[in-house]
């Protein structure tokens, strides 16, 4: 494999996208993702895909400014007009963050997948990446957990149009807003929570800055109604992460398990996980939930290591 010397931003620690130098002052920021529908509104369904595979540009500090459509379906399973919504859905999230469509691919599988390959720059020297927290900085998570759960009470039919409206709304949510916000303090490091959940994203973090990433159960947001949606599901399961984390994990008494595992479950277009220094973490906190991301919470913080090994500590 070539080892380029532009290559900033590769494979190894999990990052959100690949960065790449073309000049002293700008690097290419590349991503794809895709998924199979999440909800059976084929517009929002697209929405949430759009809002999903962008929202890695954003987590890197960058600007977005080009998409592709990733397409695979089975074409004499779902009609045209079905296709055609999800797109449109995909293209009016692009529209609302002033990205262009300037192609994409499709072929022909027995699964429907959607997504979108992603182009954005950054400044080099401004990249977020999964390797700085600093020692003391709080941690700020921008959208509710539990997509998991109200997914499988979609899939059997058992939440209600209230718990639908709250899920796609947050998903649907663009995390260009609270990048912006965010971009205005001093933020170490930063990614999104998505498909390795809130401990699985934050896990690569503590490993590459040799800290401890201190969690607060009861800090954390949550979905409104996850309480009584745990009584009736599980989580969806696509990606549990329990044992990636289960060896690096400390959790101190008074932890809810149910709701910890939340913390280990997938998440569809999650928030932002943002690493920020304490003397801003509040100004912040207040701006986000000021411009449209009400459920922004500072959840944690970073400390020096105790025990060998134990990156992550989730407290009552």
């Amino acid at each position: 494999m070539y080892n380029s010397p532009d290559l900033l931003v590769g494979m190894e620690n999990m990052d959100d996208a690949g960065v790449y130098r073309i000049t002293d002052d700008i690097a290419l920021v590349q991503t794809v993702d895709f998924f199979f529908p999440v909800v059976n509104d084929p517009r929002m369904n697209g929405m949430i895909a759009a809002a999903n595979s962008l929202s890695d540009v954003w987590a890197m500090g960058a600007k977005a400014h080009t998409a592709m459509n990733v397409l695979a379906y089975p074409p004499g399973l779902i009609n045209a007009e079905v296709i055609g919504e999800m797109l449109a859905g995909g293209g009016e999230k692009l529209v609302e963050a002033k990205v262009a469509l300037v192609g994409g691919h499709t072929m022909e599988q027995e699964d429907i997948l959607y997504g979108m390959s992603v182009t954005g720059t950054v400044h080099p020297g401004r990249i977020l990446t999964n390797t700085r927290a600093r020692l003391n900085d709080l941690i700020i998570l921008t959208k509710p957990l539990g997509t998991g759960v109200y997914a499988n009470g979609m899939m059997k039919e058992g939440i209600s149009e209230i718990q639908y409206r709250e899920v796609t709304e947050s998903m649907s949510r663009l995390n260009m807003y609270a990048a912006d916000i965010l971009s205005r303090f001093r933020v170490s490091a930063m990614t999104d929570v998505t498909g390795f959940g809130l401990l699985g994203h934050a896990l690569p973090i503590a490993k590459s800055s040799d800290l401890t990433v201190s969690i607060h159960q009861g800090s954390v947001p949550l979905l409104s109604h996850i309480d009584d949606l745990l009584v009736k599901y599980t989580t969806k399961g696509v990606c549990k992460v329990s044992e990636y984390v289960e060896n690096h994990l400390d959790v101190q008494p008074g932890v809810e398990p149910k709701k910890l595992s939340l913390f280990s479950e997938a998440e569809t277009s999650g928030g932002l996980l943002a690493f920020i220094h304490p003397d801003d973490a509040h100004q912040a906190l207040r701006l986000l939930r000021d411009n449209g991301d009400e459920s922004s919470s500072i959840i944690g913080s970073v400390e020096e290591m105790e025990d060998e090994s134990m990156y992550l500590k989730v407290l009552k």
